[in-house]
């Protein structure tokens, strides 16, 4: 459960720091490609590769493909 809560806490903070550097550096650039350059810098340090939690696609299938189409 801590690994999943810091996950999403270290996930959150990148969007938020790849939309400052997108606004403040790249405006001509999509914020989409500062967030991929982002995910790319947080992925080559071991110590946040580590932390992150591994992708489950029964999960992503249940919670965020799911409900778009029900609703």
């Amino acid at each position: 459960m801590v690994v999943l809560l810091y996950s999403t806490a270290l996930l959150i903070l990148a969007v938020v720091c790849s939309i400052v550097i997108q606004r403040q550096f790249f405006r001509s650039f999509a914020t989409n490609y500062v967030a991929m350059a982002v995910g790319v810098v947080l992925a080559l340090f071991p110590l946040t590769n580590q932390r992150v939690a591994t992708f489950d696609s029964e999960i992503f299938m249940a919670e965020i493909v799911a409900p778009p189409l029900i609703f």
